[in-house]
């Protein structure tokens, strides 16, 4: 049987090198299992989006690193994709590529230690912290307040 976070960390030894020296991040790795078969899902992404064909050329590194190093008992299928919108954020680097973004953020308030959602635009992003927008208020919020972030389209 093996262990998924084995596995993960020994995935992302393997892909990270690939993914930084073709000029993008890492944002996640995800197991996903569909009946016998394993899915190994990468997001990707770059400080001004990424493009499939870039993707395509991220997946073809990862597939052959991973022919060559064997990491993953049984068969699966590699998928290499941009994060999206909607979908939480996993690295800090995705606030620095989002300024300017409708984001949809929860987090704990200081003073009450509550959750509070908010949906506002993301002004800037810094080392410490991240700017936003609400209504006609700046809401400054540090980054270990935020539970979870996600673009949001705004119509």
């Amino acid at each position: 049987m093996m262990d998924i976070e084995e596995v993960k960390s020994r995935l992302r030894e393997i892909i990270l090198p690939i993914v930084e020296n073709s000029g993008a991040y890492l944002v996640d790795i995800n197991l996903k299992g569909v009946g016998k078969r394993l899915i190994v899902e990468v997001l990707v992404d770059t400080d001004d989006g990424i493009t499939v064909k870039k993707c395509e050329e991220i997946s073809k590194q990862i597939s052959d690193a991973l022919d060559f190093y064997d990491p993953i008992p049984g068969s699966y299928r590699l998928e290499v994709s941009s994060p999206g919108v909607g979908n939480p954020f996993k690295v800090k680097r995705q606030y620095f590529t989002n300024v300017g973004r409708f984001l949809r953020v929860k987090y704990v308030d200081a003073p009450s230690n509550q959750v509070r959602e908010v949906f506002g635009k993301l002004i800037s992003a810094g080392e410490e912290a991240i700017e936003l927008k609400v209504d006609d208020d700046f809401l400054i919020l540090k980054y270990e307040q935020i539970l979870e972030a996600k673009t949001e389209i705004v119509w």
